[in-house]
């Protein structure tokens, strides 16, 4: 349009042509109304991208409505919507026309990988009806999303689950609830007239307990192998995944039914959940295996030799781990109180090669540990147990 403008005014001012400077002052008019109308538009426009409502978890559709609000008398269009939050998968964009003071939503969805994941910046385009001056807004990011391990059935894996607040069986007498309290729940049949918290129980009118958090609490202890590159696969389709979902499910089981669980993680803080119970605990401990990345220096027989002599409690031992070497085997016979039988959860890495190779389970293991075995493409709900050995 700029050339042809100045073609037409050089004839126009060399021949004195009346169609040289009618395209001179049309152009001129439009130039001006359309740079009018975008730096107008540009002042009009504004979007929100908001996420619904309640916790989000791997594998399940993640919903986010947009919406963009054009307060102008003059119509949009087009207006491009392009995120840049750098979610693998996930693309949301799309192209829009907006009338005036028109306000237009949509919703997106896609299933988002374990994490946490910022949603934005995102980049609106937009202009005059003439396309003459494109104009870029930019709206910085407005939150995050954290998306929690998938949860699964589980099988049974020996774990006695008693939610009486008492530790019993096992050849022990009752164990009482550790002195230090960590935060207040509805109190419930089981719970004993010395946890009510009388102040809570005023102010709401309801009977409210005390929780207690204490290593020597714990009914259950999650260990979790993080060491570094002992995960194979990518993505959701890896080894580290099908472990951290595994170690996820069974805290989830046992809170579920009244357990105290903590969860010690072999990562390069060799990190530590203290114990606890109840709905605030839970997504305490969902919030860092949501976050849990393979990056221990420790092998696993290492951190459990440094970490398990400290952990008193005579409750139940789960260890969550890919390595096939047994020396962790050994560590956990060594370590765990005497007459309690841990259990190993498995997760073969052979089996998430590109090329499949399963890796046997030495006999050897069974006579220290129950066993469950989980490989690439199990389903976790159907669930046998042959030989002492749960197999999905």
């Amino acid at each position: 349009m700029l050339v042809v403008l100045v073609v037409a005014g050089f004839f126009a001012f060399i021949d004195g042509s009346s169609l040289g400077f009618a395209l001179v002052y049309t152009g001129a008019l439009l130039g001006l109304v359309a740079l009018l109308w975008s730096w107008w538009s540009s002042r009009s426009v504004s979007l929100s991208r908001r996420p619904l409502a309640g916790s989000h978890t791997a594998g399940e559709l993640f919903c986010e409505r947009f919406t963009v609000s054009n307060r102008s008398a003059l119509p949009i269009s087009p207006v491009e919507v392009r995120d840049r939050s750098r979610i693998t998968g996930y693309d949301p964009s799309r192209t829009v026309a907006v009338g005036p003071r028109q306000e237009l939503a949509w919703d997106t969805s896609e299933r988002l990988r374990r994490g946490r994941h910022r949603l934005g910046p995102t980049e609106v385009r937009l202009g005059d009806p003439f396309g003459l001056f494109p104009r870029r807004l930019q709206f910085p990011a407005q939150a995050s999303v954290l998306v929690y391990p998938a949860l699964h059935p589980i099988p049974d894996l020996g774990v006695s689950w008693s939610g009486n607040g008492v530790e019993t069986g096992r050849g022990r007498g009752p164990r009482d609830l550790p002195p230090s309290a960590s935060g207040i729940r509805e109190h419930v049949p089981a719970d004993g007239m010395n946890r009510i918290h009388w102040v809570s129980t005023a102010r709401t009118g309801r009977l409210m307990s005390r929780t207690f958090e204490s290593e020597d609490a714990s009914d259950l202890l999650v260990v979790l192998d993080l060491r570094h590159r002992s995960s194979l696969g990518e993505g959701p389709e890896s080894s580290l995944e099908s472990a951290v979902s595994a170690a996820a499910s069974i805290a989830h089981a046992a809170l579920r039914q009244g357990q105290a669980v903590s969860l010690l993680a072999s990562d390069r803080r060799l990190s530590r959940v203290p114990a606890g119970r109840g709905q605030a605990h839970e997504r305490r401990l969902m919030e860092f295996l949501a976050l849990a990345v393979a990056d221990g220096q420790l092998s696993l027989e290492a951190a459990l030799r440094m970490k398990l002599p400290a952990w008193r409690s005579p409750g139940q031992l789960v260890v969550v781990t890919s390595d096939y070497q047994g020396r962790w085997v050994e560590a956990v016979a060594t370590c765990s109180e005497p007459g309690n039988r841990a259990v190993g959860v498995f997760v073969d890495a052979g089996s998430y090669q590109v090329r499949a190779q399963p890796t046997p389970v030495p006999a050897q293991w069974r006579l220290v540990l129950d066993l469950w075995v989980i490989r690439r493409g199990d389903d976790p709900a159907r669930v046998e147990t042959r030989e002492g050995l749960a197999v999905v």
